[in-house]
């Protein structure tokens, strides 16, 4: 498999409270010059410049976007991991809107507001502090993922899937890895992934498993209601830990709750939430069945499968490995970009 390395820099300014960065999905300038994307198609081989991405568009379930955007910037979801909501709107209503009532979508429209799990903040100022020790406002950064095809390389989102290495105080982190290990990130595994990757986060959880006062400590099997208080609190205020502190379930279940709780509330949507996540598209299968026999042998399962009666959800964040929703790399010839 090869490897694409991209060079950029990452302002602090972005991470909240200053912006509204979380702790698992940020921004990377890559604009300083025509060199920053450099693909090895195999250990020990050149790294060669490309430019496929320039004249792209990624076309997913966001639609059309460019995977780099007017300030030459890429935004980055960082693979394997998963960290508490800072801010979260239920799902667009999207062609569902035809069907509805002027009072359901008036109702709809009041309770979507940007949402947050306890820890959001918190997991956010820790990644900032970590990244403050280089002493700088903007710092250098490598953003690296494993793939063979440019089409390989963003989400469904147009998010850029990679780790971003940074330079602090002599020492080369992988902020990706280090996040799971100081426990403010859960991992969470795609089948777009290789087998030492989930191996390496299987191993810093364990680490992760073991810090007080994170999320480990506080996730909790219990679904529950959702707390239409908990919301997001903006740029500019001041972190107060205590106040973030609190259960919280696993991200991807908290944002299928969210959208659930308002369409509910708004009186849009009537199924149960179990039968809401009983959805093809929140494939999965068992982390153990995925390693031992592949995508294409391991049964797969749907989120609901786990969902017991009384609301309990019986597999940790470690136990699942999902599909990844596809999207195209189409380049300025209207043909999918599979080449470098």
């Amino acid at each position: 498999m090869g490897l694409l390395k991209v060079t950029g820099t990452l302002s602090l300014d972005q991470f909240w409270p200053q912006g509204s960065s979380d702790a698992d999905t940020t921004k990377v300038l890559v604009g300083v010059t025509n060199r920053s994307f450099a693909f090895q198609p195999h250990p020990g081989k050149a790294f060669r410049i490309t430019r496929v991405f320039r004249k792209a568009v990624v076309r997913g379930k966001s639609g059309s976007r460019p995977p780099i955007d007017k300030k030459d910037r890429i935004t980055v979801r960082l693979q394997g991991i998963d960290a508490p909501e800072l801010h979260y709107r239920a799902s667009p209503l999207g062609k569902r809107r035809a069907t509805l009532t002027a009072a359901q979508i008036e109702r709809f429209r009041k309770l979507n507001k940007e949402y947050r799990q306890h820890f959001g903040e918190t997991a956010t100022v820790a990644l900032k502090k970590l990244l403050s020790r280089a002493r700088r406002v903007v710092i250098p950064c490598t953003v690296t993922t494993f793939v063979d095809s440019p089409n390989e390389v963003y989400d469904t989102y147009a998010r850029f899937i990679g780790d971003i290495h940074v330079k602090i105080e002599g020492k080369t982190i992988n902020i990706n890895r280090w996040l799971a290990q100081q426990g403010w990130a859960f991992p969470a595994f795609y089948n777009s992934m290789t087998r030492p990757e989930i191996e390496n986060l299987l191993k810093d959880s364990v680490a992760g498993r073991r810090k007080k006062n994170r999320l480990w400590k506080n996730l909790q099997a219990y679904i529950g209601r959702f707390d239409f208080k908990l919301v997001f609190r903006g740029k500019g205020v001041n972190p107060d830990p205590r106040a973030d502190a609190g259960p919280l379930i696993m991200p991807k279940l908290y944002r299928r709750l969210c959208t659930w709780s308002v369409y509910r509330k708004s009186r849009i949507e009537k199924v149960t939430y179990k039968k809401y996540i009983a959805n093809p598209a929140y494939t999965c299968y068992i982390t153990k069945d995925f390693l031992e026999q592949g995508v294409y042998s391991a049964p797969s399962h749907l989120l609901s499968d786990f969902l017991k009666p009384g609301g309990v959800f019986t597999v940790k964040p470690t136990e699942l490995v999902f599909k990844e929703e596809p999207s195209r790399l189409v380049g300025a010839n209207g043909k999918t970009v599979n080449r470098w």
